[in-house]
C-alpha cells in the first residue's frame, strides 16, 4: 500500500505582495532565485514559468520539482515557497492574473466541471516540445506589449493571459478524474475544499468531518502548511472572493457580502478591513483612482458583457452593428456608445481586432494558409485581411509569423 504523503511545515507566517500588486498588473516580471523565498501567500492568481535553473515549489505542504518548462499556475488560496536548487538559480518570468479584467475580456464564466477539474489538478505541469514552445512564444508576446499601456495592448496582454488560462483549464479536465482518488494530505484536501466551498456554512468540525478528522487536527495542519488556522484561513478566502467581487459593475456591498459567505455586511467591512487594511470601499476606490498606468474602471457590465459576447462569438460573421442590436435587443447607439466609453474604439474596430487576435493564434499555432487563415476568421480575401493585419502591426501576416516562429512556415 502506497504511504500517504506528509504535509511539508512552512517556516513562519506567508508575506503577501511578493510578486502581486497594484503595480504588477498586466506587467511581466523576471526573477531569479538563488536560495528560498520565504512563505508567500498572494491576493492574486499568478502564472510562473520557469525559464532556466532547477528546484522545487512547496504547494500548500506538498512539494513539486522545478526545471525549464516547469509552468504553474498559482491562486490566492496557495501557500508556496520556491527553492532554487545547489547547481544554478531558478530563472523565472511571472505575470499576474487579474481574474476581474480577463474574466470581463474573455467574455465567459467557467462551467462548474471545469472549476472542479482546475482545483482538483495539480497546479504544475511540465512542458516540453510544441506545448513549450507554445508557452514560449506567448511569454515573448507578452513581453513585447508590456513597454504599452494603452487600451490596444492591454487588451493583448488579456488575450495572452486568457490563452495561458485555456491551456491550463484544458489540461486540467484531460486529467481530471473524479473518481480517482489522488493521496494527498490533509490540509491540501482541506484547503481545496474550503476555496470551493467558501459561501456555505463553513466550520473546523464540519469541514474536518468531511475528511474524517477531528477539528484540532485540521486547525493544526492548516497552521502547518498556511500560516493560519481555520477561521482565518475561511475569512482570508472569502476576503479574496470580495475584493474580486467589488470591481463589478452593478453588485452592491451587501450582495457582495452575501455573495462571499459573510453573515452581515457589519462582519464583512470588519473582517475585510482586518485583512486588507483598507475599508471595502476604500480598496475600491484605490484600485480605480491610482493614478497613471490604471487600466479599468467599473468592470462587467451586463449590457456590455452581452455585446462582447456576441462579437466573440460571431467574429467570423460579416461585421454589422444592426445585427447585433436585432440580435441582443439593445439599440445601436447604446452598443455605440458602451464600446466607445470603455475601449476608445468603434464596434468595427473592436470585431475587427477580434478577429486578428484569433488570426494571430492560427499563426502561431498552425501551418494554415494565410488565405485559409483569411477566410477562417471572417475576411472575404487575403488582400483585405494582410492589409488589416498589417495596419496592426505593421508587418504582414506572413512576416509575423517567421519572426514569431523561427521560420517556421
Amino acid at each position: 500500500m502506497k504511504e500517504a504523503i506528509k504535509s511539508k511545515s512552512i517556516c513562519g507566517r506567508p508575506v503577501h505582495s511578493f510578486f502581486s500588486g497594484r503595480d504588477k498588473y498586466l506587467r511581466l516580471q523576471k526573477h531569479c532565485i538563488s536560495d528560498i523565498t520565504p512563505p508567500i501567500s498572494e491576493n492574486e492568481s499568478i502564472f510562473v514559468f520557469v525559464t532556466g535553473g532547477s528546484g522545487a515549489i512547496t504547494i500548500n505542504g506538498v512539494s513539486f520539482p522545478l526545471k525549464r518548462g516547469s509552468f504553474i499556475w498559482l491562486q490566492s488560496y496557495h501557500t508556496f515557497t520556491i527553492r532554487a536548487g545547489s547547481v544554478q538559480p531558478l530563472l523565472m518570468s511571472v505575470c499576474v492574473y487579474d481574474y476581474p479584467l480577463s474574466s470581463f475580456l474573455t467574455f465567459h464564466e467557467p462551467e462548474p466541471g471545469t472549476v472542479d477539474a482546475i482545483i482538483d489538478a495539480p497546479p504544475v505541469i511540465s512542458l516540453d516540445g510544441a506545448r513549450l514552445d507554445k508557452i514560449e512564444a506567448l511569454f515573448h508576446e507578452f513581453e513585447e506589449e508590456d513597454s504599452c499601456f494603452d487600451p490596444g495592448s492591454a487588451l493583448i496582454k488579456v488575450a495572452v493571459l486568457g490563452q495561458f488560462a485555456n491551456f491550463f483549464i484544458h489540461h486540467s479536465i484531460k486529467q481530471h478524474r473524479p473518481e480517482t482518488n489522488c493521496e494527498r494530505p490533509l490540509g491540501w484536501k482541506a484547503v481545496l475544499y474550503i476555496s470551493a466551498h467558501f459561501a456555505e456554512d463553513l466550520t473546523s468540525q464540519s469541514v474536518a468531518a468531511h475528511f474524517g478528522s477531528a477539528a484540532a487536527v485540521l486547525n493544526r495542519e492548516l497552521r502547518l502548511i498556511s500560516g493560519y488556522s481555520f477561521s482565518q484561513f475561511l475569512n482570508r478566502v472569502r476576503v479574496n472572493i470580495a475584493s474580486v467581487a467589488l470591481l463589478y459593475d452593478g453588485m452592491s456591498l451587501s450582495y457582495v457580502a452575501a455573495h462571499s459567505g459573510f453573515t452581515s455586511e457589519v462582519a464583512f467591512y470588519r473582517i475585510f478591513k482586518k485583512y486588507m487594511g483598507t475599508t471595502p470601499i476604500e480598496y475600491r476606490n484605490q484600485l480605480l483612482n491610482d493614478g497613471s498606468g490604471v487600466y479599468r474602471g467599473m468592470i462587467m457590465s451586463t449590457t456590455l458583457m452581452e455585446v462582447l459576447n456576441h462579437t466573440y462569438s460571431s467574429f467570423s460573421e460579416p461585421v454589422d452593428i444592426k445585427e447585433a442590436s436585432k440580435r441582443l435587443y439593445i439599440s445601436e447607439s447604446v452598443i455605440r456608445d458602451l464600446v466607445y466609453e470603455t475601449f476608445r474604439s468603434h464596434y468595427k474596430d473592436l470585431a475587427v481586432l477580434t478577429r486578428i487576435r484569433h488570426a494571430e493564434a492560427l499563426l502561431l499555432t498552425t501551418d494554415l494558409p494565410i488565405v485559409d487563415i483569411a477566410v477562417n476568421v471572417g475576411f472575404n480575401c487575403s488582400r483585405s485581411f494582410t492589409r488589416t493585419f498589417k495596419k496592426i502591426y505593421e508587418m504582414a501576416p506572413s512576416e509575423y509569423r517567421e519572426a514569431h516562429r523561427g521560420g517556421k512556415k
